[in-house]
């Protein structure tokens, strides 16, 4: 099948590239004075993948959920990582052994083996209205995206990616079962994986929204497919885009039963330093900064927040010719997953959270002249590279 072709193309020619960047780094350039936080092995190579959050899911994976009721809101714990990211590691890493180096391994050929799959239903999604130039030329621009060295790392990034393109596709096609289980994955893997159910739901409802709110250039997917097919009632529909917070309020049941709240989940993200704040804030306290700093001063005081700035300007700048193109579902898509976490934690984490919207890359893919295409995957590889010097030698990036 040409889309398994073309991501497994992708993926051998992005991430393997990305993996010795982090490892070179690591021994041309080395740590911050004082050495690495943490070090599992003495070994560079074997001690790569122990970086930042991987360590969480690992921890998860191997010892499972605790919770100390006496620890201040300031204390991180595991609480605040959903299940489905280290359950699938601890599946792939026990016949693998016990030692730290088996679920090091199962995390990463995890990761590589969702994105991979991942790649390969983008590649479906975007064939619906691109031709195979284009659409392939979509995965390389996401693989090669500055922000998308998580692809390769022990994150959810892949599997969320693969949950939310599986459940996309499966819904167009109005296959709800398989749309409504890739759903609920979704809604195990991240915090922010039950928006999922309002771009689906959108999906649902699309036939019936005007043409010029629905957007798109060319007839909606599911309407072409299903005429002349007999179509679910709007409550299966519905059904199956409820699906991810179904998957959501299932791991708020198991902390409710651990912790005594069901959402603790959301309230330990206060000792991650997230905390509503307002959309408006995020502009105001960066003008006063850089009013009183210089945009100079700014820079070399907070480089990782001008990163992560970038990586929103990118992904919101696309939402309106999305909508154009793609139609309503995909820019919703892409705002509901931008705005909600800028306004709970500001850019923490924002560059990469935008590594996963899809629906940007796939309108890039058709915008970029062919000409041009091969500079930009270089440049956006290039930027990659960067970020994953950043990431491996214990640099803030996000």
């Amino acid at each position: 099948m040409i889309a398994l072709r073309t991501a497994t193309t992708v993926v051998a020619g992005t991430r393997p590239a990305i993996l010795v960047a982090g490892y070179l780094a690591v021994l041309m350039f080395g740590y911050q004075p004082g050495g690495p936080p943490v070090r599992d092995f003495d070994n560079e190579l074997l001690n790569l993948p122990f970086r930042w959050d991987a360590r969480w899911y690992l921890q998860i994976a191997k010892s499972g959920y605790s919770f100390n009721p006496q620890a201040g809101p300031e204390v991180q714990q595991n609480v605040v990582f959903f299940p489905a990211y280290p359950l699938a590691v601890r599946a792939i890493a026990l016949p693998l052994g016990n030692g730290p180096s088996a679920y090091a391994l199962a995390g990463t050929l995890f990761s590589l083996v969702a994105f991979w799959l991942a790649l390969a239903y983008l590649y479906l999604l975007a064939r619906e209205e691109l031709g195979d130039d284009e659409s392939g030329t979509a995965l390389w621009l996401l693989a090669t995206y500055p922000f998308a060295l998580f692809y390769g790392a022990i994150y959810t990034e892949s599997l969320y990616l693969l949950g939310v393109a599986g459940a996309f596709y499966h819904f167009r096609k109005r296959e709800l079962a398989r749309a409504g289980a890739w759903g609920f994955v979704v809604g195990l893997t991240r915090p922010n994986g039950f928006f999922l159910c309002v771009p689906l739901a959108l999906v649902a409802i699309e036939r019936w929204l005007p043409p010029l709110l629905a957007g798109g250039w060319t007839p909606r997917p599911a309407t072409a497919r299903a005429r002349g097919k007999e179509q679910p009632a709007l409550t299966s529909l519905f059904a199956a885009a409820a699906m991810p917070v179904v998957g959501m309020l299932l791991y708020s049941a198991f902390i409710w039963s651990l912790t005594g709240s069901p959402f603790t989940w959301a309230s330990g993200h206060l000792a991650w330093g997230r905390h509503y704040q307002g959309l408006a804030r995020i502009v105001t306290d960066r003008y006063d900064f850089i009013w009183h700093v210089g945009f100079s001063g700014y820079l070399a005081q907070v480089p990782q927040d001008l990163l992560n700035a970038i990586g929103v300007l990118f992904v919101l700048a696309t939402v309106w010719p999305v909508w154009r193109r793609l139609g309503l579902p995909y820019a919703v898509f892409i705002l509901i997953n931008v705005l909600a976490p800028l306004a709970a934690g500001g850019l923490m984490s924002a560059a990469r959270l935008s590594s996963v919207l899809f629906p940007a890359f796939v309108w890039l893919a058709a915008a970029v002249p062919a000409r041009h295409r091969t500079g930009w995957i270089a440049t956006f590889m290039a930027f990659q590279a960067f970020n994953a010097s950043l990431f491996y030698t214990w640099r803030l990036l996000y």
